[in-house]
């Protein structure tokens, strides 16, 4: 085997582990994230509880995803890893500078935001509760009992950055688990202690976030890696940071920031609206966080690494090799998700205040919503690319081009399809994003092999198609669509999906999809290392 092959083999087995290890905890956590909204739908619906909580939760959330896991994560863990070099010691202050200005940036924003939360929720966030004092009065004391929880999120993101240096990756994908719980626990105990439940579930993010942070920092300190106050924030790898930090905040958070515009419109919708993007959201991101973002933070320690080391060719495959990935992954998703819309929403959501029209309600939502997820997923694998290369400006470009995108369609499509309408912007922007973005990487890579992509994208569109007739099959057979109770029809979906999977699966090794055979010798590997 030639140096170059092995090098190629050595990146494929490191990702290959590093995502198995990840896609364990995430699946975990996404299954307790999707019982999480199965506990939310069944207290608040999709009413005014429901709509006050989406939008007080949304806020903390936009800038945990724009300053901790976004840019925070991406602009860190270059720096850290070409300081490995110089050793623990020079790693262990650049982390304990960055946390220390961390805390004193993020905490007396959060005090400020609290402050004025009254104002910049009626005139900025929430501007279509103005007609509804009751929802606008709930949205804004959620906002304050929650908005806090943006400082632990934004400290467990800069020990997730310090952990993913050291290409350590399983104590960060556990923490949403730990939020999960958390939540869930809270509105079970304590939901009908509160005049609304909404607050228990309130006082469960608070609690979550806490634990986030504490979980990840034995790990930090197993490394040898040592945290301790300093305000030594004149040093390089700080001033580096922050530099990197600011247009990344723009760039690694579009998705978000386009969230954040779709909801202020959503709040001009019939009570309910607001809620049901957000579940039509949780469903489609429920396949995306489970393999993709997995992808996207395996591959950055290793895209530093090669652009470092100048190795474009190792940049090249390592990119086109996570966008088979991807696509492997998300297109079947897509066309399985689309399939069993209704029974699925049926069977996780109506419960409770829950009901038939909520169903609707998201369903509409989610057929456009769906369409988005490969494109999503795109992006998130090639943003990346452009961070191992310490470039921010270019992807604040793009997210600039791709807010102006989801902002326009929005108002073009809010009317005519209210929901849905607003789903199909975010769409519509992830696809201008992904395809702009890759157009620039391939060339600032020298290209990416587009031959060496055409066949394996083939056959598995080949056997998505062959998946979505054996799931039309299969729903027809066992009268999916006609059952309404939960108890029966849980098994009939079960029973749907294993065929799908099955359909999809096997046609794609028949059809000898290179994707197939890279996750069987991955799963042969290590049931030898544990035998």
């Amino acid at each position: 085997m030639s140096t170059a092959a092995g090098e190629r083999d050595s990146i494929k087995k490191g990702l290959l582990k590093a995502v198995s290890v990840m896609t364990l905890f995430t699946v975990v956590s996404r299954f307790l994230g999707l019982a999480r909204e199965m506990v939310r739908a069944h207290y608040l619906g999709t009413g005014v509880a429901s709509d006050a909580f989406t939008i007080a939760f949304m806020l903390p959330n936009l800038f945990r995803r724009l300053v901790g896991e976004g840019a925070m994560v991406v602009a860190t863990v270059p720096i850290l890893v070409d300081l490995k070099k110089d050793g623990l010691e020079a790693v262990s202050r650049a982390a304990s500078a960055l946390f220390t200005l961390l805390t004193f940036i993020i905490t007396p924003f959060c005090i400020l935001f609290i402050l004025f939360s009254g104002f910049l929720v009626e005139h900025v966030f929430a501007r279509g509760f103005s007609d509804n004092p009751e929802k606008l009065a709930l949205t804004v004391e959620l906002t304050r009992w929650m908005f806090f929880y943006l400082v632990f999120i934004s400290l467990a993101a800069m020990a997730q950055a310090v952990l993913n240096a050291f290409r350590v990756f399983g104590p960060s994908s556990f923490t949403p688990i730990l939020l999960n719980i958390s939540v869930i626990a809270c509105a079970m105990l304590f939901g009908s202690m509160f005049d609304n439940a909404a607050f228990a579930l309130a006082l469960g993010v608070m609690i979550g976030g806490v634990l986030q942070l504490l979980w990840q920092l034995p790990y930090i300190f197993r490394l040898g890696v040592k945290l301790k106050p300093s305000f030594d924030w004149a040093m390089p790898e700080v001033r580096r940071v922050l530099k990197l930090m600011a247009p990344g905040a723009i760039g690694a958070g579009v998705y978000q920031v386009n969230i954040l515009f779709s909801e202020m419109i959503a709040t001009y919708l019939e009570d309910g609206g607001v809620a049901s993007l957000q579940f039509s959201a949780r469903l489609m991101e429920f396949a995306l966080g489970v393999f993709v973002v997995a992808i996207s933070t395996a591959v950055l320690p290793t895209l530093s690494q090669q652009f470092r080391d100048g190795d474009r060719d190792g940049l090249r495959y390592t990119l086109g090799f996570a966008v088979r990935l991807v696509a492997f992954i998300t297109i079947p998703a897509t066309a399985g998700l689309l399939l069993i819309r209704y029974p699925l929403i049926n069977v996780l959501f109506r419960s409770g205040e829950f009901d038939a029209h909520s169903v609707e309600m998201t369903a509409q939502a989610f057929v456009f919503h769906i369409g988005g997820l490969f494109f999503i997923g795109l992006g998130r694998v090639l943003l990346p690319g452009f961070y191992s290369m310490k470039n921010m400006v270019t992807p604040v470009k793009v997210a600039a081009f791709a807010m102006i995108v989801n902002v326009a369609c929005c108002l073009a499509f809010f009317h005519p399809l209210a929901q849905g309408g607003i789903a199909l912007a975010n769409t519509v922007s992830a696809l201008a994003q992904a395809a702009v973005l890759l157009w620039i990487l391939a060339r600032r890579v020298g290209g990416i092999d587009v031959r060496s992509l055409v066949s394996p994208l083939a056959r598995m569109l080949a056997a998505t198609i062959v998946m979505y007739a054996a799931g039309v099959l299969c729903a027809e057979l066992l009268g999916l669509y006609e059952v309404q109770s939960r108890l029966l029809l849980l098994p009939l979906l079960c029973v749907e999906i294993v065929a799908c999977g099955v359909a999809f699966f096997g046609s794609a090794a028949l059809m000898r999809s290179p994707e197939v055979r890279e996750l069987w010798r991955a799963l042969r590997r290590r049931a030898s290392k544990s035998a």
